[in-house]
Formats: C-alpha cells, sequence, structure tokens
C-alpha cells in the first residue's frame, strides 16, 4: 500500500536495503520486489530507483551487504589464540550464519553479474579473507604444507557450504551439525 507521506528520508539507501533484506530473510528473493519495500518504508515507489535502478541492482547490494555481515562474523572468529581454535571458530560462525541466513546466503552464491556484479565479487572475496587468513596462520606455523593455504581454503570453505545447503534443505538434522563441524574441521587441522 502506497504511501501518501511525501518523499522525505534520511538515509534512503539503508532504509531501501534493510527492509530488502528482511523481505529476503523472511520470505526469499523470488519475493522482492522494488514497489514492495518502498511502500514499507514509506516512500514513493520511484524513490528507492534514485539508488538501485532495477531489481537487479537491488538483490546485488543486498548481496554484498550480506557478505559484508558474514565477513565481519569470520573476522571475530579469528580472535582465537590458536590455529585450531581459529578452525573451529570460523567454521562455527560461518555455519551459524549460513543456517540463520539462509535465504541471504542462496541470495549471495547465487547473484547475477547484474550492474554492481563487481561490488558482490569484492564484497565476497573480503568476506573469505578471515579464512585464508586463518590457513596461511596454520602453514606458517608448519602445521600445513607450504603453498597449501589457498587450495586448503578453497576446500574448507565448499566443506562448509556444501554443509550449510545441506542442513538448510533439511537433509542433514539440525542435532547432527555439530559432530559434522567436528569432523569437518578434524580434517584441516
Amino acid at each position: 500500500m502506497p504511501s501518501s507521506r511525501p518523499y522525505h528520508h534520511g538515509n534512503l539507501r539503508q532504509a531501501v536495503l534493510v527492509e530488502a533484506a528482511a523481505v529476503v530473510r523472511d520470505r526469499g528473493a523470488a519475493e522482492l520486489s522494488l514497489r514492495e519495500v518502498a511502500a514499507i518504508i514509506g516512500v514513493t515507489h520511484a524513490a528507492p530507483r534514485r539508488y538501485f535502478p532495477g531489481r537487479q541492482e537491488l538483490l546485488d547490494a543486498v548481496a554484498a551487504e550480506g557478505f559484508a555481515r558474514l565477513g565481519v562474523r569470520l573476522r571475530e572468529a579469528t580472535d582465537e589464540p590458536d590455529y585450531a581454535r581459529q578452525v573451529r571458530a570460523v567454521a562455527g560462525a560461518y555455519l551459524d550464519f549460513a543456517t540463520a541466513e539462509a535465504n541471504l546466503l542462496e541470495l549471495m552464491f547465487a547473484h547475477k553479474r547484474g550492474t554492481d556484479g563487481e561490488a558482490v565479487s569484492m564484497s565476497a572475496e573480503a568476506a573469505f579473507a578471515p579464512i585464508l587468513q586463518v590457513f596461511h596462520r596454520g602453514e606458517g606455523e608448519g602445521l600445513l604444507p607450504d603453498r597449501s593455504a589457498e587450495r586448503l581454503s578453497v576446500v574448507f570453505l565448499a566443506t562448509l557450504q556444501g554443509l550449510a545447503g545441506l542442513i538448510n534443505c533439511g537433509v542433514v538434522p539440525i542435532n547432527q551439525v555439530g559432530d559434522l563441524v567436528n569432523e569437518a574441521v578434524t580434517r584441516f587441522q
């Protein structure tokens, strides 16, 4: 339902992103509509187009924001004092995010190469940098073979993403997550 208020919003871009992320979280990316988001925040349906010319640009921005949020969690997980704890903490942080934000994660990994595709890719790269940092630490401490950090970080991420997908679609019951994470993490220590 369109608002009768005139367009005036302090930080329209951020307000649109917050509401769009809520729609994605609650109902999935397929349900996202610029018109609905505009109505929710009380601006005209054309107002968000100032920042997001189309739906794809909004989806890309939501995906980039999702990667930024994931990156914060992964960086926080690297505060653990040793390599083994960091690997476990990063795995836990990733799966916590992935299962709490299943619809957002799906969007993040399915983004199209729209006008903001480069921003999404850069945001993803920055988000996953802490994982690579952890494996570089293990390599530097002699716990991993030399020059294996890049390869192992990709395999680790693929393992976590695979587990997240299986959990989110109900193939793996939530009560098995801890044991599976322990087994997966053990292979990277």
